[in-house]
């Protein structure tokens, strides 16, 4: 149990653990029962050996949209999770632009159409190199288009993401992914890389490194097995796996889906550490989704109105912030100190 008070005056969150999971063994025939215990209670379900739909968490209104009425717009009250408001934005503001990054090389601008293609190649680019529900993805990376695709895009998977700047150093950058149970690693960049990778491979468990940016020609890999992806290959790998869901295709069948539920953890964010080790805590959909709803009556904003994004985008301010003006239609201009003023 764990909580916290993310903005004064709007929200003291309590948050719950993951779902546990519970092999019941000794079953007899092709068949096992799985038994996933959780606060919305437990359920029951066998897992053939013959012809079994694999189980995806996925969000509902994102992913699954042709099961939504085209006629009907999605309201705020019926999010389910965070990734849930793309759909809602793209049917009110879809080619207005939604960010500008032009300070990372390439430069990027988004509208909001094209934000959401994005954030669902990365989706699925995720599941193709092995992420599943419940797992924790550290994301240590710092402000810019590409860290909000891949918070976003590792929520829309079930997943829960772990999140911290580049800035922090190695040992608490370690303490932090060990700490959460992180399996996994997305970072800014290959430089960043490069000065935690010796530490990391040592000490921790990783699957797979993800870079936002930049080219893994810089990266020092002497003596390391760890597979690692830039950010293109892994939005490659998810839009090969989209097409392959289209017409004709017996691929879109083999799955099973479940709506990630309010009450799911959505991320770990952890304190600054300025008494001992930072601590984590624990956000769910619903308190996240709390803060969208609940801004506009602190942050005016209107569609087509600018925004500038510096704070970090880790910062629990700014990153409730960021999620609800996507909400209204701004667009958001990614800025540093050194470039405020000009901006």
């Amino acid at each position: 149990m764990a909580s916290t008070s993310l903005v004064p005056s709007i929200l003291v969150s309590y948050c719950s653990p993951s779902p546990q999971f519970r092999d019941s063994g000794n079953l007899k025939g092709s068949c096992r029962r799985i038994c996933v215990s959780s606060r919305r209670g437990s359920r029951v379900h066998a897992e053939s050996t013959i012809q079994e739909k694999e189980l995806r968490r996925c969000s509902q209104f994102l992913e699954r949209s042709s099961s939504f009425s085209k006629d009907t717009t999605l309201g705020s009250n019926e999010w389910k999770s965070v990734p849930d408001i793309w759909r809602s934005s793209v049917e009110k503001y879809g080619d207005r632009v939604a960010v500008v990054d032009p300070y990372h090389e390439p430069p990027s601008t988004f509208t909001y159409k094209q934000l959401e293609q994005e954030i669902l190649d990365f989706v699925e680019g995720l599941r193709v190199v092995g992420v599943k529900a419940d797992e924790k993805i550290a994301l240590f990376a710092d402000n810019s288009c590409r860290w909000l695709v891949a918070d976003q895009g590792i929520m829309a998977t079930g997943a829960v993401n772990v999140v911290r700047g580049s800035r922090s150093s190695v040992e608490e950058l370690l303490q932090i992914y060990r700490h959460s149970e992180s399996v996994a690693l997305v970072v800014d960049n290959p430089e960043f890389y490069n000065r935690i990778a010796e530490t990391f491979s040592k000490k921790a468990p990783l699957r797979f490194v993800i870079l936002l940016w930049g080219d893994k020609s810089s990266l020092v890999t002497s003596g390391r097995k760890t597979p690692v992806y830039c950010y293109n290959d892994i939005k490659n790998l998810g839009h090969e796996g989209r097409a392959r869901f289209g017409a004709g295709s017996n691929d879109a069948g083999k799955y099973k889906y479940e709506s990630i539920h309010p009450d799911d953890i959505a991320t770990i964010m952890y304190t600054s550490g300025t008494t001992g080790n930072p601590k984590g805590v624990m956000l769910t959909h619903q308190n996240l989704l709390h803060q969208i709803r609940n801004l506009s009556e602190f942050v005016p904003a209107k569609a087509g109105e600018r925004f500038l994004s510096m704070l970090p985008s880790w910062h629990a301010y700014e990153r409730a912030c960021e999620y609800f003006i996507f909400t209204c239609g701004v667009e958001q201009k990614y800025t540093s100190i050194r470039f405020l003023k000009d901006d």
